[in-house]
């Protein structure tokens, strides 16, 4: 049989963030297999139109028409065997996933966040935890403006998930993709059906040899300065761990950098450097300088990229006690975990790790080990043939008038 036509939908948000890098990492390692094209559309442009557009943007929301004549269009071109899904939201609208279904094309949908039961996706309302609208119900996000900090707004994010809830899409996506066993558990209690969510953790690939051992005095956070990174409870603990001998290094960009600079001058925390983002290039030399990564998120963290980042660079992390972090990291052996919501035993663990620096550069190889066996792009490979080796594309369907090659026009 001919290699499998795939074609990956991603909605791009207005910032550049981890969910859109592994959309691209995950088509490229799948050209290996098969033939990946992608569909995207853009956030950042969908929100640039006319006064005009943007008094239609509610209803484009709900069921955008362009969107649907293109991909009906494509598809037809196209001939695809399965669609992959990542984000749909708000430009492409749920009217895509009614598509695939009238078209008898399967759909194969990997989560990232926790969108299709919340609608900032973090399960935090303005910084605090929050499911108060998992069952479907999204009167609560309205009420409490919990996405922009705008009413409106988090009541038409609201209407467009009641919208895939009411058109069965729990139900009718052939495969869910979850990226950790945590994050499946929360889907679960969403409502989609247990036994279609496959669990396929992330890979990373090494380029390099890691770097040589720091002075072992240096902690560094990397990633996007927003709530739920848990950057500002950071300070707290590292305000109470009170060493002059320490440093932390803070890499990333994001809306809450201003906010956290002013609290560090604040907190007169001499020893914390903001560097601002970094490019991929530039992280290889911070992580050089550092003993030891620190993941302090307070949302449910679906994956943690970080961990395996860290442990390519023979370092280990201090990350959270909830979300993905503790399937991942073993404690003691690959890493350690803290609740940054208690800043005293936040400080503790990484007092913890600054005092018994053998102990932690033991970690980041067993974590350099551990990446290279468990969470390798070959691994991710096979995981990922197991689970298309199930789709029925046998040559008898293509009679059925529904299937993709028969799109009508």
């Amino acid at each position: 049989m001919n290699r499998l036509r795939i074609l990956q939908l991603f909605n791009r948000y207005e910032n550049y963030g981890g969910e859109e890098g592994s959309v691209y990492r995950i088509g490229d390692a799948m050209q290996e297999l098969y033939d990946v094209e992608y569909f995207i559309t853009s956030t950042k442009d969908f929100l640039k139109t006319t006064a005009l557009g943007k008094f239609l943007l509610p209803a484009r929301a709900l069921r955008n028409n362009e969107v649907v004549t293109r991909l009906r269009h494509l598809q037809r071109v196209g001939r695809f065997h399965a669609w992959q899904a990542h984000n749909v939201f708000p430009t492409m609208s749920p009217a895509v996933y009614k598509l695939a279904f009238d078209l008898g094309v399967p759909i194969i949908h990997f989560l990232h966040s926790y969108r299709l039961s919340c609608t900032n996706g973090f399960f935090l309302n303005h910084g605090a935890p929050c499911q108060r609208c998992i069952n479907g119900n999204f009167w609560p996000a309205f009420q409490t403006a919990c996405w922009r900090d705008n009413h409106l707004v988090s009541g038409m994010m609201g209407l467009v998930l009641r919208r895939v809830r009411n058109l069965g899409v729990f139900d009718q996506v052939w495969r869910w993709i979850a990226i950790s066993e945590a994050q499946k558990d929360e889907h679960i209690k969403m409502g989609l059906p247990a036994e279609r969510i496959e669990v396929i953790h992330h890979f990373y690939e090494t380029k390099e040899p890691p770097p040589p051992p720091g002075n072992g005095k240096t902690a560094l956070f990397i990633g996007r300065l927003s709530p739920e990174k848990g950057v500002s409870q950071l300070l707290d603990a590292w305000k109470m761990l009170g060493r002059a001998d320490a440093k932390l290094i803070i890499a990333g960009d994001g809306p809450e950098r201003a906010a956290l600079e002013a609290k560090a001058a604040r907190l007169n925390l001499r020893n914390v450097e903001f560097t601002g983002f970094a490019e991929p290039t530039e992280q290889r030399a911070l992580w050089a300088r550092a003993a030891f990564g620190v993941a302090p998120s307070t949302w449910l963290e679906p994956f943690g990229m970080v961990v395996l980042e860290a442990w390519a660079n023979a370092r280990p992390v201090l990350g959270s006690t909830h979300g993905a972090f503790p399937e991942l990291i073993d404690e003691g052996r690959t890493g350690w975990l803290a609740p940054p919501s208690n800043p005293a035993a936040f400080a503790g663990a990484l007092a913890t790790m600054f005092d018994r620096p053998r102990d932690t550069e033991a970690m980041g190889q067993a974590g350099l080990q551990e990446l290279n066996t468990r969470f390798t792009r070959a691994v991710w490979l096979e995981k990922i043939q197991r689970l298309y080796r199930r789709l029925d594309v046998h040559p008898t369907r293509f009679a059925n008038r529904n299937h993709p090659t028969a799109v009508p026009p």
